[in-house]
């Protein structure tokens, strides 16, 4: 309803052509802090634009206001997963809504904290010690969260899906009786426990995501965006821990049941 608001409030005052009216991109992002991360995508900094209105550096850019308001419907909102909705749903749904996911984390979320932290001024953070420490910080938990990524699709995902054509049909019984004693999904399991808690590190250091109740608008949309971050973080690792893995493991227990089967057979 919020975001609504803004949008027709936007529009309204572009009609009536009264450019006095037009809040500043500062009190934009400020009422709706998802706003910081859907301009970003536009080209609009909110830290650089934070005084300026939106029909202003639309027409600095080249940015056809339509656009912009196109964007509203896409903003990310917070995934409130469902999970005794999302536990009715097969294991290749559950996987494609983390797929999805995934795109959403690298696509969207890291590049614009990725930039919006290496840029900003150290001077006007609320800490210059902690600004410091964070342009330090981010970039390695930003790789090494993208490796795990890449590692969860090219090992877990690839496996699932592996056992899942297995439930068609056993083409080959020894190279499946080797695949299930060199992969186990107890495994990626225990394995996927170290990677639960990925922003323990920035959480630590930025205390909790606490400020001072007069916070400037840059440490107020940056603290926001992280912990915002890192709530999607928990819905995610939720869906895989709660529901993906215990499905998994019922799929892996059925293959390895026909794999006994047909070997009796044979």
């Amino acid at each position: 309803k919020k975001l609504e608001r803004i949008k027709i409030r936007l529009q309204t005052v572009l009609l009536q052509g009264n450019m006095d009216n037009i809040p500043s991109i500062g009190s934009l992002v400020k009422e709706n802090t998802q706003m910081a991360g859907m301009l970003h995508k536009l080209g609009i900094l909110f830290y650089q634009d934070a005084d300026k209105t939106l029909d202003q550096v639309c027409r600095e850019k080249g940015i056809d206001p339509e656009k912009v308001f196109r964007h509203f419907g896409l903003l990310r909102k917070s995934q409130d997963f469902d999970l005794s909705q999302l536990s009715h749903y097969p294991i290749e749904i559950l996987v494609a809504i983390l797929r999805n996911s995934h795109q959403l984390f690298i696509k969207q979320n890291l590049p614009f904290l990725f930039q919006t932290i290496s840029e900003m001024d150290e001077k006007r953070f609320y800490n210059p010690e902690i600004a410091a420490d964070l342009k330090t910080v981010f970039p390695i938990f930003a790789e090494d969260f993208i490796r795990h990524i890449y590692e969860e699709e090219d090992t877990l995902f690839d496996h699932i899906q592996f056992l899942l054509d297995s439930t068609r049909s056993i083409a080959n019984p020894g190279k499946l009786f080797f695949r299930l004693r060199a992969r186990s999904i107890q495994h990626f399991a225990m394995h996927h426990e170290g990677h639960d808690n990925e922003m323990a590190g920035i959480r630590e250091l930025t205390g909790n995501y606490s400020m001072p109740a007069d916070a400037d608008l840059f440490t107020t949309i940056l603290y926001r965006e992280l912990q915002d971050f890192e709530y999607q973080l928990r819905q995610h690792a939720l869906i895989e821990n709660q529901l993906l893995l215990p499905k998994a493991l019922r799929l892996e227990n059925e293959v390895r049941w026909r794999l006994d089967q047909t070997c009796i057979l044979n």
